[in-house]
């Protein structure tokens, strides 16, 4: 167990408090803060001064809200300092950093336990690194992943692509991984194409539905015939499957997140007027450290009038999603993922994010951008109150700016 106070009496120059106090673990309980971190309050009535420490490379998402939420709770609307304390930060994180400048003012610092001293002080605008960051990798397109297939299934290949290309129109699409190629509706993968050494299979998918003996009703392979037809069996069950969603969305069956995915991916109607056309992401990542690149994907990206926009959808625990929106928005600011192509810059983007969500969420989102240096970059959009029976119509800013 690392002694922190100990820890915190050796350095007093980094501190703008001392005597502190630790929060017990029913106190953590009762508040709802992550156990696996400690949490130190000091300070006087008119600044508050926290810490929250963890003695091993936390997962910055939930470190990141842990010590806001922690930094809320002692203010109580008076100014106050929060030090985060751990053995290293992403560049990421500390850009995040300086990013929140309302109420709360949050400073990092690393512990390094076999150092003398052991803490070090991240300078005021210290997350450096003015060269942009290199994550990800980009997605194969449809030639590229063709090429280690054999000519016949090369052919196949395209006769498949032909099929799912004629259902664009009803909102189909696909995402390209180096082994396989997923076809969705909305979030819902409904066909999966499978490389199999030089040759590939296709086969429906349905894990999004739950009665066993639907999901047994839609489960069918495809194939291309030798009169270079794909199955009617296939197609027959695919149209099904589209049909069958359609209909669970109409009848508000669908979860909420997985309804709104598909207004936004088709982009129609208002969405088009104020953000433009849905871009593809068009990044995965390199290994299982990227997982910043897969958080991104569940975002959604416009580009309209050459401004390129961002939509963060938040329809439950919102200050998971917008803490966790800072935090990504400041990986999107310090790596090259807004460049689609090689072309491309993002300077088309304002570095604004659009939190889209709901009425009852608004406070929460509101307590959130109180913590912000600026947070006027990022605008909550509110979606009409009966959006999931009648569409995406119209959504109201809730923002100033």
């Amino acid at each position: 167990m690392v002694n922190w106070p100990k820890i915190w009496e050796h350095h007093p120059d980094i501190f703008i408090a001392h005597n502190w106090q630790e929060c017990t673990v029913e106190k953590k309980k009762e508040l709802r803060l992550p156990n696996s971190y400690s949490y130190f309050s000091g300070g006087e009535t008119a600044l508050r001064v926290g810490i929250i420490a963890a003695h091993t490379l936390p997962k910055e998402e939930e470190f990141f809200l842990a010590g806001l939420l922690w930094a809320n709770r002692l203010s109580n609307g008076v100014p106050t300092v929060i030090y985060f304390i751990a053995p290293d930060f992403s560049p990421f994180l500390r850009h995040a950093f300086s990013k929140v400048g309302g109420i709360i003012n949050a400073k990092g610092v690393y512990w390094r336990e076999k150092l003398s001293p052991s803490l070090y002080l991240i300078p005021e605008g210290g997350a450096g690194y003015q060269k942009k960051l290199n994550l990800g990798e980009k997605k194969p397109d449809w030639e590229k992943w063709q090429m280690d297939l054999n000519p016949v299934a090369q052919h196949q290949l395209a006769i498949v692509k032909d099929f799912f290309d004629s259902l664009v129109d009803d909102g189909v699409r696909c995402e390209l991984k180096p082994k396989a190629i997923s076809f969705f509706w909305g979030n819902c993968e409904i066909a999966e194409i499978k490389k199999k050494g030089k040759r590939f299979e296709l086969t429906t998918k349905t894990r999004w539905e739950r009665k066993k003996e639907i999901r047994s009703s839609f489960s069918k392979e495809g194939w291309v015939d030798a009169s270079g037809e794909l199955n009617p069996e296939f197609c027959l069950i695919i149209r099904s499957i589209l049909a069958y969603l359609k209909e669970k969305m109409h009848n508000n069956e669908l979860k909420a997140k997985d309804a709104l995915a598909v207004y936004l991916h088709h982009g129609n109607g208002v969405l088009k007027t104020l953000w433009g056309s849905p871009r593809d992401w068009p990044w995965l990542p390199k290994d299982r450290s990227e997982s910043w690149v897969n958080d991104l994907s569940q975002w959604f990206y416009f580009e309209g009038k050459d401004q390129l926009s961002i939509v963060c959808p938040i329809l439950d625990k919102p200050l998971y999603f917008a803490s966790q929106g800072v935090l990504l928005s400041s990986v999107l600011e310090k790596s090259n993922l807004l460049q689609f192509d090689k072309k491309e810059e993002n300077g088309s983007w304002d570095f604004s994010i659009h939190w889209l969500t709901t009425k009852e969420h608004e406070e929460d989102l509101r307590l959130c951008l109180s913590w912000l240096k600026e947070p006027e970059k990022y605008r909550i959009w509110l979606l009409p109150k009966n959006w999931k029976k009648e569409g995406v119509q119209e959504i109201k800013c809730r923002s100033n700016s």
